[in-house]
């Protein structure tokens, strides 16, 4: 063959590649690009946790003790610190402060070491209060951090998930009662129209591997009250689903077990088309090794039920061995085995050492300072956020992962 003739072929085998749509659709128990017609795709990553949406266990937010969840037990840390800051230095000056905090926890580096995991997808929790504030109101940049990540994860060749993860309004919780979220029409009306609006924005964008629709939809009842029944959220989904479908047709919808996929609806009685049913597996009453590999296989033996009784993809939108690197290394393997797409629970933490929460965690002694909302100026708080940025001397790979992880397969995108 002519050097010509080389160049040509190689010419259009690129073109080739590069004009396969890899726009996500499920077809049977996986997904495929090109809307379903091309090769498998399985995702796997990591949650991009406490960015959009702050917990205070795992971020640096604040040293005070005395900030509250909002929404008891759903991740509402977010409208007390916007509260606290507005109330301390003005709506603006707070603004910036957690814009100083979002523009440094999650940044490219990150995306970074992720891609180097071998990954290929992240996860992106969002709270009510990423794209509304704290009156009511649409935020004028509402997309522009939710925007900003599926542009980088995609240039690194990574899909993102998007997970409505803190969905409560300010007040609201998870009480099954009466007075709860789940009999408020005013907020599930509300929660219809976020998602609405959401679909718009990214209908027809490929780098989008499928909308989460709510977290744990049915976790975190306030202390002593009924969480929501099984029709209450189920109810939910339906609704969410058509209301998505009606100005979005294409993306993949992912509905939450909760927690085993019998309490979720055959997707064919349900009339529900490109669904993948996601599920969250921690094992927390697993004391060793042994038991966790166990909670691994049984974790498994139900995804293969399910696909043969509903052939519906799965997705493990979370999940955590904590510390025992065997488990991590049979659940990781067992997993891919078995063709589930999955994110771990979580790309950063704020605590150093090899505890399994972290992927990156911060190196011991260079630990930056979290500040104390309720004393620090607003020039220390906005410096101590910036310090969490994600540099060589401040983060490094947790060595928990060594070998494990990274030999997770390639996926093609």
């Amino acid at each position: 063959m002519t050097p010509i003739r080389i160049l040509l072929s190689a010419i259009v085998a690129c073109s080739t590649v590069l004009a396969k749509d890899p726009f996500l659709k499920t077809a049977g128990t996986v997904l495929r690009n090109e809307r379903g017609a091309g090769d498998a795709v399985v995702l796997r990553g990591a949650n991009l946790g406490g960015w959009l949406e702050w917990q205070e266990w795992m971020c640096p937010i604040d040293t005070s003790k005395t900030l509250r969840d909002a929404n008891p037990g759903h991740n509402g840390y977010d409208f007390e610190v916007r509260s606290l800051l507005a109330k301390r230095f003005g709506p603006s000056v707070a603004e910036e402060l957690i814009s100083t905090y979002e523009e440094n926890w999650i940044t490219g580096a990150d995306l970074d070491h992720l891609k180097k995991f071998g990954f290929n997808a992240v996860r992106l929790p969002f709270g009510y209060s990423t794209l509304i504030d704290n009156n009511g109101n649409w935020r004028m940049d509402a997309f522009h951090r939710l925007d900003r990540c599926v542009r980088e994860a995609w240039r690194r060749g990574m899909y993102t998930i998007l997970d409505f993860h803190a969905f409560l309004p300010r007040s609201a919780d998870q009480n099954g009662g009466r007075d709860g979220y789940w009999s408020n029409q005013a907020q599930l009306a509300e929660t219809v129209h976020i998602w609405i609006r959401v679909a718009e924005h990214y209908r027809n964008n490929p780098a989008v591997a499928c909308y989460d629709l709510l977290n744990e939809p049915n976790n975190s009842a306030p202390r002593g009250q009924a969480g929501p029944e099984s029709k209450q959220i189920l109810a939910m989904y339906h609704r969410l689903y058509h209301a998505i479908r009606s100005v979005d047709p294409d993306h993949v919808i992912a509905m939450e077990g909760i927690w085993d996929w019998r309490s979720l609806r055959d997707p064919r009685e349900a009339g529900y088309q490109n669904v993948i049913y996601s599920f969250h597996w921690y094992h927390w009453d697993a004391k060793d090794t042994a038991g966790r590999m166990a909670g691994v296989d049984s974790d498994v033996a139900a995804a293969r039920e399910m696909f043969k009784a509903w052939n519906v993809p799965a997705f493990i939108g979370e999940f955590n061995l904590f510390g025992d690197r065997e488990a991590w290394r049979y659940g990781v393997r067992r997993y891919n085995e078995a063709g589930l797409s999955w994110t771990v629970w979580t790309c950063k933490h704020k605590n150093p050492g090899t505890q399994s929460w972290g992927l990156l965690n911060p190196i011991k002694g260079r630990v930056p300072r979290t500040p104390d909302l309720t004393k620090d100026s607003a020039e220390t708080i906005r410096a101590n956020w910036k310090a969490w940025r994600t540099t060589a001397e401040t983060y490094a790979p947790n060595t928990l992962f060594d070998e494990i992880l990274p030999t997770a397969p390639a996926h093609r995108r």
